[in-house]
């Protein structure tokens, strides 16, 4: 029997996911050009994908602020009145997701995700945040975040902030160490459990990650690879990287099974022009 509470939660989710720009275009598509929810659900992200493909003039969406933060490049050594600047684009809040990750995991491992989410942006925009800054996007003391990032290297997540961005070792980001619980067998709904994340989130890296194995084992570059799947350079490196050490290990070569078959299966007249196809 649901509970008056979690009746309230749910309703609340509802409403503030009406109000986001997604829902907005998703409505209109609806109403004004006569698509199903099915079809317009699919467009802002088309939209996304074909007009904003990155750049330092990507516009914000709802939740996003611009930030500028210090260039990855320059070290953690250097006098930060002598550093450059990078100008980067963070979610610092994304309602259907963090809703998710709260009314699972509570508010600490909400806070956690941001810290995750914001950290990994800046990081594959060329810039990284300190835990000043942090402190500053997610209204809290630089003691809280000092905790949060202890305790997230406790569970092997490694958060690049600037001082530890080099020390990446054997941890990983959140992104590569839900790729591992995969890898290790583990299903999207044990891997969201696994490091306090939304299970939309989970499923999304996961896709990103088969992506790249796939453009990989089809002969594409990096360069081709992060333009085919609308991903980061330093993301498609780090999925890379992840799939040609786990291609080594024949205790991960059933999850490879799926995307070899694909590319065995694929017409005759595609094989035969020679080109590369994306996904």
């Amino acid at each position: 029997m649901i509970s008056l509470n979690e009746f309230r939660g749910a309703q609340c989710d509802v409403r503030l996911t009406l109000k986001t720009q997604n829902q907005t275009l998703i409505r209109q598509a609806m109403e004004g050009a006569g698509l199903t929810r099915w079809e317009a659900e699919v467009l802002p992200r088309v939209v996304d994908d074909i007009f904003f493909q990155g750049g330092s003039h990507r516009p914000c969406k709802d939740g996003q602020v611009r930030y500028q933060c210090v260039d990855i490049t320059a070290g953690p050594g250097r006098k930060l009145s002598e550093c450059p600047l990078v100008s980067t684009t963070l979610s610092v809040i994304e309602v259907e997701h963090d809703r998710e990750v709260l009314r699972e995991h509570g508010a600490v491992a909400l806070r956690q995700s941001k810290v995750m989410r914001i950290t990994e942006e800046a990081r594959e925009q060329g810039g990284v945040l300190t835990q000043e800054d942090l402190g500053v996007l997610l209204c809290c003391d630089e003691r809280t975040i000092r905790r949060d990032i202890k305790a997230l290297r406790a569970k092997g997540i490694h958060v690049p902030t600037r001082g530890y961005v080099q020390d990446i070792g054997p941890t990983l980001s959140h992104k590569g160490l839900a790729i591992r619980h995969w890898l290790d067998g583990k299903e999207p709904v044990a891997v969201a459990r696994a490091i306090n994340h939304s299970l939309s989130a989970v499923e999304r890296y996961l896709e990103d990650f088969k992506r790249v194995a796939l453009l990989v084992m089809k002969g594409l570059d990096e360069v081709a690879i992060a333009r085919a799947a609308n991903l980061s350079p330093a993301l498609v490196k780090t999925y890379q990287t992840m799939y040609q050490e786990a291609k080594e290990r024949p205790a991960y070569a059933y999850r490879f099974t799926e995307l070899a078959q694909l590319i065995a299966g694929e017409p005759a007249d595609s094989a035969s022009d020679g080109k590369k196809g994306a996904l």
